[in-house]
């Protein structure tokens, strides 16, 4: 799968269900690499959330400006900003050509990230980010964050 339609494709799956926070994004790009998709598309490293990639950081803010993603900002309780992403019909309409090519992997790629966003993404936000501390401990090591990890 293109590293551009993995970010893309999570956001469409699930009856277009939005992806709440870049946090939240961050981990399920990380998550579907390493439990789907069997290997790296994004470069992750440890920050101070867990797993860290600024290539897809920087893809999210490309897609965005380019309007195959929308990004709404929406106040939280603690008075800052969650950034909601939305794919929009130029994102969709990537995605039909992608499965539209011949011999590529891209449907059963999407099935796949299909259930993970269905597992993982009305998971409070502690709670996957205690799941991929314990499933993945090197990419705590930077954490600011008080979650135990187990080494």
């Amino acid at each position: 799968m293109n590293s551009k339609l993995l970010p893309l494709a999570l956001l469409e799956v699930n009856d277009e269900e939005p992806i709440e926070g870049i946090t939240r994004f961050m981990k399920l790009v990380f998550l579907a690499q390493e439990e789907r998709l069997g290997r790296d598309i994004y470069e992750y490293v440890p920050g101070q959330y867990g797993p860290f990639s600024k290539e897809l950081y920087d893809d999210l803010d490309k897609l965005e400006r380019k309007e195959f993603v929308e990004r709404v900002d929406e106040p939280t309780i603690k008075e800052n900003d969650r950034q909601v992403y939305q794919i929009t019909d130029k994102g969709r309409r990537t995605l039909r050509q992608a499965r539209e090519i011949p011999d590529n992997d891209f449907p059963e790629a999407v099935e796949s990230i299909s259930e993970l966003k269905d597992s993982y993404n009305s998971m409070d936000l502690w709670d996957l980010l205690e799941y991929v501390y314990a499933e993945y401990p090197h990419m705590a090591e930077n954490s600011v964050l008080d979650i135990p990890v187990e080494a």
